[in-house]
C-alpha cells in the first residue's frame, strides 16, 4: 500500500467538512458537485468482495442522485481498475498530486520579495477558508494546509501563492493538477514535488 498517498488524500477529503461523508466497507465516499466520489482508501476485504462493494456505491449514488466516480491512487487497490472496467467503468481522468513543504529557507526567500497582491481568504463553513482572486476560488484553506485543485490560476503566479502562504500561516501546499503524470517545471522550480499519480472511473454511458 501507498501509505503516503493515503495519508495525503485523508488530507484533501478533510478539506471539505460541509460535504455529506459516508463510509462503505472502508471507502470514503464525498459528494461532490454532482457527483459522489468515491476513494478506495482502505482495503481490507477478498478480491471477490469488490465487486459488490462497487454496486453498493453506486446503490448510495442512486439514492441521493448522483454517480460514482472513483479515484484510485498509484500502488494501492491493483485489481480494482480492472474490477471497475470489467463493470462498465471508463477512465474519466487522470492527474497528479503534488505538495510543497514550508521550510526556513522557503520563508526567507518569500519575506525578501514584494507582499502578495489580488490574493484574499474568505472564510467558509467549518474552519475552511478560500483563497480568492477577484471573485474566483483558486485554493482551499483548512488550518495550515491550502489545495491548489484543477490547476485553477488564473492570472496568479505561483510565487505570489507562496507569499500569501507564508503571510498566512500555511505550511504546507498540495496542487491537484489533472491531466499529468509528472510535476509541472513551473512547480519544481519553486520547491515542489511529485506525490503521487491517480486515475478516475466513472460509468460510461
Amino acid at each position: 500500500m501507498n501509505e503516503p498517498a493515503i495519508r495525503t488524500e485523508e488530507q484533501i477529503i478533510s478539506l471539505f467538512p460541509d460535504r455529506e461523508t459516508l463510509i462503505c466497507r472502508g471507502w470514503v465516499l464525498k459528494r461532490m458537485e454532482g457527483q459522489l466520489l468515491v476513494y478506495p482508501l482502505y482495503y481490507k476485504f477478498s478480491e471477490g468482495d469488490i465487486p459488490e462493494n462497487i454496486r453498493r456505491c453506486e446503490e448510495i449514488g442512486r439514492q441521493c442522485g448522483a454517480g460514482c466516480v472513483f479515484r484510485i491512487v498509484e500502488h494501492t487497490n491493483y485489481h480494482l481498475s480492472s474490477i471497475l472496467t470489467d463493470n462498465g467503468y471508463g477512465l474519466e481522468k487522470c492527474g497528479m498530486v503534488g505538495g510543497w513543504n514550508l521550510t526556513t529557507d522557503t520563508r526567507e526567500l518569500c519575506m525578501k520579495e514584494k507582499m502578495s497582491e489580488g490574493l484574499f481568504l474568505k472564510n467558509g463553513n467549518r474552519g475552511t477558508g478560500y483563497v480568492m482572486v477577484g471573485e474566483s476560488v483558486i485554493g482551499i484553506k483548512r488550518q495550515g494546509l491550502l489545495l491548489l485543485p484543477d490547476e485553477n490560476l488564473p492570472d496568479t503566479g505561483l510565487e505570489d501563492i507562496l507569499r500569501f502562504s507564508v503571510e498566512n500561516g500555511i505550511v504546507r501546499i498540495l496542487a491537484d493538477i489533472p491531466g499529468k503524470e509528472e510535476l509541472p517545471k513551473q512547480y519544481g522550480r519553486l520547491g515542489f514535488r511529485r506525490a503521487y499519480f491517480y486515475r478516475c472511473y466513472q460509468r460510461e454511458d
